[in-house]
């Protein structure tokens, strides 16, 4: 990760922002151009709300990141979602979409529980639907398998396999796309079947709030997301990753009040704003302005947007994605070049 010298800004939003996001025109477009690293959508599915109150309404993460794809194009988003309602492969095939919807933008923040989902059976709570799985505990190691799938799987076809060529009547060097063969909590023997993305794959980051989550999270994450009293271990244990310390914001707080819970925090730690589900889009683009004010060291100042062309990686600092799948079996044979007439 390269060298940052200014914290990094974040927002979370909650089921209630998503129904007004996507039922009022121009709602994400109040956000857009806050110089955000991104917008994490739907937060309220994986962390407890610090002052207990119950789930509202939700949309579906990815079905509102469709409408930041279009509606705010210099912003990045996040789809959150657990291994409790999602198999990895239909993670993986709707935020691999996204990302191309967005031309890179797209990210996913895995956490243990979905708070919005139905419960199940003991130690069989993950997604098993379609007998693709059995389903497993949600725990730590279950969330670890899903993010490490995930990767392979969003590495299985690689984009520059789609070759077009019309001399030879080949579409796309078929051999070059592979299985992935991922035997763990759930078994996938892959490819996905959508090319890997304009950024490489989408950044996957775990929302952590237990110690043994963080260590889980280790080389298997590449964005963390914790709650205050986390963010020293988060720093110690994935030093090379960008840690987002959460900080909740009531409907009545003062962008002072919010600046000094920010200021308390380790400097080394970016910043995801929770905002009150009551909040609107305005009161959150008006509190973005006045922290960046407030304090300069965010970046996120006077509204300052980040190019329409900027990855979620390059937006955090991250590096293309390592390769996973060297010597991998190819899903298919190589193509015969067609004879011209």
């Amino acid at each position: 990760m390269t060298h940052m010298t200014r914290r990094l800004l974040a927002v979370g939003l909650s089921g209630p922002h998503l129904v007004a996001l996507t039922g009022q025109p121009g709602w994400a477009a109040e956000l857009d151009g806050l110089g955000l690293a991104f917008i994490a959508l739907g937060v309220d599915r994986v962390t407890e709300p610090a002052d207990g109150a119950p789930l509202g309404s939700t949309v579906d993460s990815s079905v509102a990141a469709t409408v930041f794809a279009t509606d705010a194009p210099n912003t990045a988003v996040v789809v959150v979602a657990a291994p409790h309602r999602d198999h990895p492969y239909n993670l993986g095939r709707r935020v691999a979409s996204l990302d191309h919807l967005s031309s890179g933008r797209t990210g996913l923040l895995l956490g243990e529980r979905d708070r919005y989902a139905p419960a199940a059976d003991a130690g069989r709570e993950s997604w098993s639907g379609a007998r693709l799985s059995q389903g497993a505990p949600l725990e730590p190691a279950t969330t670890r398998d899903a993010a490490l799938a995930l990767q392979k799987l969003w590495q299985s076809w690689p984009a520059d396999t789609i070759v077009g060529d019309r001399t030879t009547g080949i579409y796309a060097e078929a051999e070059r796309i592979v299985h992935i063969d991922h035997d763990g909590v759930f078994s996938i023997a892959g490819p996905l079947n959508v090319p890997s993305t304009p950024q490489g794959a989408p950044v996957i980051g775990w929302v952590a709030d237990r110690a043994e989550q963080l260590e889980a999270a280790a080389g298997a994450a590449e964005l963390l997301v914790v709650p205050a009293s986390l963010l020293s271990s988060a720093l110690t244990v994935s030093p090379a990753v960008p840690v987002f310390a959460l900080v909740p914001v009531d409907t009545d707080a003062t962008a002072h009040e919010v600046a000094a819970a920010i200021g308390a925090l380790d400097p080394r730690a970016n910043v995801l704003l929770v905002p009150d589900a009551r909040l609107t889009a305005s009161g959150i683009a008006l509190l973005v302005r006045d922290l960046g004010v407030l304090l300069p060291e965010l970046a996120a100042p006077h509204g300052d947007a980040a190019p329409a062309t900027s990855t979620l990686r390059d937006r955090l600092g991250l590096g293309s994605p390592a390769p996973l799948l060297a010597g991998a079996r190819s899903a298919f044979p190589a193509p015969s070049a067609e004879v011209a007439r």
